[in-house]
């Protein structure tokens, strides 16, 4: 029996202060004793924006944060995974965002193999491939296109038989349609999603999402399924985006009631899944 490798993402501007219900559950994984690999990383624009460089180059410091936070993800799960291994993917708001752009790489570019004879910045350049290949839109780079198929025969682990993502769990993805401009640019289309069809590889995916959000900044993005034996459960909650995903926006004051009703759900899809 292999190892669980989990990485969770929190939403933009969010850290552990904020308690959202991305870094509760970090916390509780933290106290289990099961044998696993965990990573949680902030949100995007903590660390990267001052008040400066958001008003001048907020857009483009966002983006490249994404693409950052992206291939950090999967190099995360890189130089842990065996064959065998669980991969549990959590993210809310642009954190939910960037754990299925990690769930697509994989399916495009499957999970690089590591071993002593490569050295971290040969394992770095191929991460870099990989990200290229997967925002190509080009028919070649798809998940069956040459590009892509010789990348994993080159340098991937073999394709499994098995669902290698055993869980994708989701708070309100925001990002379908590209970063829009937070600030005074046009935005990067180039970071849309493919499509909104979850993965072949994730065996169970499910999102919360916010039925009171009425803010084009918190345009949620659908999980789809893909059909085939992927299972895909979608939810409203009563709330706002922060009401779903807990912590704050804008000093907003969220209910706590609502923050803990659709944690108390997800945890309740993990332990179906067991």
């Amino acid at each position: 029996m292999g190892k669980n490798i989990v990485v969770l993402y929190d939403g933009t501007w969010n850290n552990p202060s904020s308690q959202t219900n991305v870094y509760t559950l970090y916390k509780e994984l933290l106290e289990e004793d099961y044998k696993k690999r965990v990573l949680y990383i902030d949100g995007i624009g903590i660390e990267e924006l001052t008040c400066i460089n958001l008003l001048i180059d907020g857009d483009m410091a966002i983006a490249l944060s994404l693409d950052n936070n992206i291939k950090e993800g999967y190099k995360f799960i890189v130089n842990h995974y065996n064959p065998g291994d669980d991969i549990w993917l959590f993210g809310f708001s642009r954190g939910a965002y960037i754990v299925r752009c990690i769930a697509g790489m994989i399916r495009n570019c499957g999970i690089l193999k590591v071993d002593r004879d490569i050295k971290p910045d040969q394992i770095d350049k191929r991460v870099d491939l990989a990200y290229d290949i997967y925002r190509d839109r080009d028919m070649g780079h798809h998940p069956e296109g040459k590009e892509s198929e010789d990348f994993k025969k080159k340098f991937s682990h073999p394709e499994s038989k098995e669902q290698i993502i055993k869980f994708l769990g989701l708070w309100d993805t925001v990002g379908a349609h590209g970063l829009p401009a937070y600030t005074i640019g046009e935005g990067f289309k180039y970071l849309e999603f493919y499509d909104q069809v979850v993965p072949s590889i994730v065996k169970f995916a499910c999102q919360a999402l916010a039925i009171h959000e009425r803010t084009s900044f918190f345009e949620p993005c659908h999980i789809l399924s893909n059909n085939s034996n992927t299972i895909v459960k979608e939810t409203w909650f009563p709330g706002t985006h922060c009401e779903v995903g807990g912590g704050s926006f804008l000093n907003f004051k969220s209910n706590e009631k609502m923050i803990k009703a659709s944690l108390l759900w997800m945890i309740e899809n993990i332990e179906q899944v067991g």
